[in-house]
């Protein structure tokens, strides 16, 4: 590959120093690499009027491959995802999406309550028994008021009335739910090495308030895609830090809000939180980078449409098992086949797990049945068609045949 192809790939991909130097055949010194493409992506980048601590613009790259990530969340948002969904399923779906979100927004931030606890919770209406299950619930109550209130100006008031639902009695200090910190605070790692400072309490409002002046401002001139100005007002409030707890969670609620209000509806049926949990780990990657790397949102920006994209992915895949598993349970009703409770769930996780197989002994540990429950079960699946069995070995295995119970 030759230097023009090399540096090419590297802008593609757009990779950070040190990813460069793993990549770089040592014919080519990295300083001297770094420095050309450094300059390139400086005389390409989009400058905002948002600055740091130091006054130090933050700017990206608007790249092919980032416009490319753009259309197809605007493609299979707005049209391949509205296309799934019916409207006997729309209200289940956001209702689940806002629980999820409130549950793994929490899980990034180190709370930990279950999935089902936190289901629970929400559709009981159920007093919560800790911190943990409260932060949870407050997390649910701020998402419900910005489904509510998407019409809303985006304000410093609006920022801290989120704060203040999303921290209501879980803060050491209750004074301080929807109030900004007034004194200093480090980011600590596992090894009580700090890791980020963020901004000095004194220079909280002037930020905020830029940040606001910027959101507000609206000409076709400065025009920034939705999902690239959402994903900004999400980096730029983890930046500044403005709370003593819960700047992560005011962050990504704020970020869905912006996009509700700019009529990007299809943001209520899913949860990014759920995927930035699974990978915590490239969520702060992305944040370390622009710091690391003179205010360049670019890293951010592409982590945020990557996360949005694969979000739908998910919640498409999702719907399609929900369909199939309402489609089966349809027609065994149609052909006069009753399944008992745990033949039911097993053909939900076969769908929802994409299994295409089951054992006699997994079922037994999956149920806590008998050997010979377990048999007759799965035989009786076998008996009417959903399941096909076969000889393996001393025992048999049962594949799914789910595909007559479709049509």
């Amino acid at each position: 590959m030759d230097r023009a192809d090399l540096y090419k790939s590297f802008q593609d991909r757009y990779l950070n120093k040190l990813e460069i130097g793993f990549r770089l055949p040592g014919e080519f010194p990295l300083p001297e690499v770094w420095q050309e493409i450094r300059k390139e992506r400086r005389s390409k980048a989009e400058n905002l009027a948002l600055k740091d601590e130091k006054g130090g613009t933050f700017w990206y790259v608007n790249t092919k491959p980032l416009q490319a990530k753009l259309h197809q969340i605007d493609s299979r948002g707005k049209d391949s995802l509205y296309s799934y969904i019916k409207p006997d399923i729309e209200n289940e779906l956001a209702l689940d999406s806002i629980i999820e979100e409130a549950w793994a927004s929490n899980i990034i931030e180190g709370a930990f309550t279950t999935r089902k606890r936190a289901q629970e919770l929400v559709r009981r209406n159920l007093t919560p028994k800790d911190k943990n299950e409260l932060m949870m619930k407050n997390n649910h109550q701020a998402m419900t008021f910005i489904l509510e209130n998407r019409e809303s100006d985006f304000s410093i008031d609006f920022i801290l009335n989120i704060h203040r639902i999303i921290t209501q009695n879980t803060l050491d200090d209750p004074e301080y739910a929807g109030k900004f910190r007034d004194d200093e605070v480090f980011i600590w790692d596992k090894t009580n090495t700090v890791i980020f400072k963020p901004m000095a309490d004194e220079n909280i409002k002037e930020s905020l308030n830029n940040l606001v002046v910027w959101v507000n401002t609206h000409s076709e001139e400065d025009f920034i895609h939705p999902i690239l100005k959402a994903s900004i007002i999400h980096f730029f409030l983890v930046y500044v830090h403005p709370f003593y707890d819960g700047n992560g969670r005011t962050a990504r609620a704020i970020f869905y809000f912006y996009l509700l209000k700019h009529k990007y509806d299809f943001f209520k049926y899913f949860s990014i939180s759920a995927l930035i949990a699974k990978q915590k780990e490239k969520y702060y990657k992305a944040i370390k980078e622009v710091e690391d790397y003179e205010n360049d949102l670019t890293y951010f920006l592409l982590y945020s449409a990557d996360v949005v994209l694969k979000s739908i992915d998910e919640i498409i895949d999702k719907i399609a098992k929900k369909y199939q598993s309402d489609r089966i349970s349809k027609n065994l009703n149609l052909r006069g086949v009753h399944l008992n409770r745990r033949q039911k769930k097993l053909i939900k996780i076969l769908i929802d797990q994409d299994q295409k197989t089951m054992t006699t002994r997994r079922y037994e540990k999956i149920f806590k049945v008998s050997y010979g429950t377990a048999r007759s079960d799965l035989n009786e699946l076998s008996k009417n068609g959903l399941l096909q069995k076969r000889k393996l070995g001393k025992g048999f295995i049962y594949s799914t045949n789910l595909d007559s119970y479709l049509s």
